[in-house]
C-alpha cells in the first residue's frame, strides 16, 4: 500500500522556508562608538588627539574648515529583492578652536537629513552628431582602389623620391 503526502502538508513544511529567503538584512554601517564613550566628550576639556584616543578618527573632515570633524552612522534595511532603505542615520559634528580643543557637539538624525536631487543637464559638445546611419553612409564613395587616381604600385608602398 502506497502513501502519498497530502499537498497542503508539503505546503506547511515548505512555507517557512520560502519565508525566511524573505527575512530583512539590516546593514549598520560607519561609525559605531563603545558603549558610554561619546558621553565623555567634554568641551574645552578635550585635544583632537584625546578625542581620537577617546571615540576614534572622524568619518569625514570639513572640506574647507580642517576644524569641523563628522562622526557618520547609518543603519539600512533590505527586505528580499526590494530596494534598500535607511532606517537610522546619525550625524556627531564636532568643532575645535583654533587652540586645538574641543568647542562644541552637534547631533543631526534621519530627521534633519534633506533630499538634494542631482542636476541631469548634459554639457554640450562642439561640432555635429551623426547618427548611426549617417556614420556608415558618410565614408561611401571616399575610398579609392589601388591604380586609381595616380597611385601605381600596392597599397600603401613608397611613393618615390629619394635616390634612385
Amino acid at each position: 500500500m502506497r502513501r502519498t503526502v497530502p499537498i497542503f502538508l508539503a505546503g506547511a513544511l515548505l512555507a517557512p522556508l520560502a519565508l525566511a529567503a524573505c527575512d530583512n538584512i539590516v546593514d549598520q554601517r560607519g561609525f559605531a562608538a563603545t558603549p558610554g564613550s561619546v558621553e565623555k566628550l567634554e568641551i574645552g576639556a578635550q585635544s583632537r588627539e584625546d578625542i581620537v584616543r577617546l571615540i576614534g578618527s572622524p568619518s569625514a573632515v570639513a572640506t574647507f574648515n580642517p576644524n569641523i570633524w563628522y562622526y557618520i552612522s547609518q543603519r539600512q534595511e533590505v527586505i528580499a529583492f526590494l530596494k534598500p532603505k535607511i532606517t537610522e542615520q546619525n550625524v556627531m559634528q564636532l568643532s575645535f578652536a583654533d587652540n586645538g580643543r574641543l568647542q562644541a557637539i552637534k547631533k543631526y538624525d534621519l530627521e534633519d537629513a534633506e533630499k538634494i536631487t542631482m542636476v541631469s543637464r548634459v554639457t554640450p559638445t562642439v561640432g555635429k552628431g551623426l547618427t548611426i546611419l549617417e556614420q556608415i553612409m558618410g565614408n561611401v564613395g571616399r575610398f579609392s582602389a589601388p591604380g586609381a587616381a595616380g597611385q601605381s604600385g600596392p597599397v600603401g608602398a613608397p611613393t618615390g623620391g629619394g635616390s634612385q
